[in-house]
């Protein structure tokens, strides 16, 4: 088995279909259908279930999955010192939506000015598509709030903050509630799936509460602003909310009987090994993160 084999596979999980990966790696199919079968007849082993013409990942193959994104980004970290011995070393980060927006741009500004000699490559992105790319290798490491969903990722607490319920000033509704009579008001959401959304949706179904929001985005903004239009209750990051609360276009609501507070963690993936000058630096973030300012 050779690399090619592995990028060939890889390339076929990303598209689950074998003639756009021919067409990605500018190949013919049947040599992408080739190397698939030299792999599973090699190592004795069912990569593919094979359905109506599409290709869906056996058990098998997303556990090799991981392992063969390993072994290539290895390989091309490898190639990219090596042709680049001469040229500044490269740390890829990566963070979350958020944090990329109120921590990220901060903490650069400091690293640029501690660590010159270093050029950075950045990624922000939605937590799962971050997570995504520290099990593919395409990222050194990354910032997200929230523990990490895969085993084969490693984190370390860096932040805690606190989320908080608003309103507009005239949204009929008291300034202090309960959790049970907030999950009664019309709700403003983050959309199925994010950070923000199932850290909240996991304290309302451990308080056996069942929240059907009018309102779903994947924009805090459009959130910010319907709640100042007095078309809901609101919950989210404090530090989101700063001038609005100043200039009395939201107010805050007192959850009496809970604290909204989220963790938020720096990432990095189990088997990856920094060399001195990234250890160095995924030191100073580590230590760091905390002074950020918003």
């Amino acid at each position: 088995m050779t690399i090619r084999h592995l990028k060939v596979f890889i390339c076929v999980c990303k598209h689950g279909n074998m003639t756009k990966a021919a067409e990605e790696l500018f190949i013919a199919q049947p040599a992408v259908s080739n190397t698939i079968s030299e792999i599973e007849k090699n190592y004795n082993v069912k990569l593919f279930d094979r359905i109506n013409k599409r290709l869906f990942l056996t058990e098998e193959g997303k556990n090799l999955l991981i392992k063969a994104q390993e072994v290539v980004s290895s390989f091309d970290e490898f190639e990219e010192q090596a042709n680049n011995s001469s040229k500044k070393p490269l740390l890829k980060i990566g963070s979350s939506l958020t944090i990329g927006k109120q921590k990220l741009p901060w903490l650069l500004r400091k690293l640029k000015e501690n660590f010159d000699d270093i050029d950075f490559q950045i990624s922000i992105n939605q937590t799962s598509v971050i997570e995504s790319k520290i099990l593919g290798g395409t990222l050194d490491f990354a910032f997200i709030q929230g523990r990490p969903s895969d085993p084969n990722i490693k984190s370390k607490l860096v932040d805690c903050n606190t989320l908080i319920a608003v309103c507009g000033k005239k949204y009929p509704m008291p300034d202090n509630v309960t959790l049970r009579e907030l999950c009664k008001y019309d709700l403003l959401l983050r959309e199925d799936e994010s950070v923000s959304r199932e850290f909240l949706d996991h304290i309302f179904a451990l308080e056996n509460l069942i929240v059907t929001p009018i309102m779903e985005s994947i924009s805090n903004q459009a959130l910010i602003s319907a709640a100042v239009q007095n078309l809901g209750v609101t919950i989210m990051p404090e530090a989101l909310l700063t001038r609005q609360l100043n200039n009395g276009g939201l107010r805050k609501i007192t959850v009496t009987d809970y604290e909204f507070t989220r963790n938020s963690y720096l990432i990095f993936h189990k088997n990856k090994t920094f060399g001195s000058v990234k250890k160095e630096i995924f030191d100073f973030c580590y230590k760091n993160y905390k002074n950020t300012k918003n």
